[in-house]
């Protein structure tokens, strides 16, 4: 008994499905990098509030004169 393979060959639309997954990967890469810059600028907003805004938000309190939110 005979097996037969066969390899698929490139044409428009393997050529096509490669770039379109470049450019779901790019469109991921770029709304990670605006989520974070959207996230650092929230935390910088929130830094510069004044303590007593910080506890009427519920932000919990720090034992030291400036209140620091902790970045992760």
């Amino acid at each position: 008994m005979t097996m037969v393979h066969t390899h698929p060959t490139a044409s428009r639309s393997s050529a096509r499905l490669t770039s379109t997954v470049w450019l779901h990967r790019l469109a991921g890469y770029v709304s990670e990098f605006a989520a974070a810059r959207r996230r650092a600028r929230m935390m910088r907003a929130l830094e510069a509030l004044p303590p007593e805004t910080l506890k009427d938000i519920g932000w919990p309190t720090t034992d030291n004169n400036r209140a620091r939110i902790v970045r992760k």
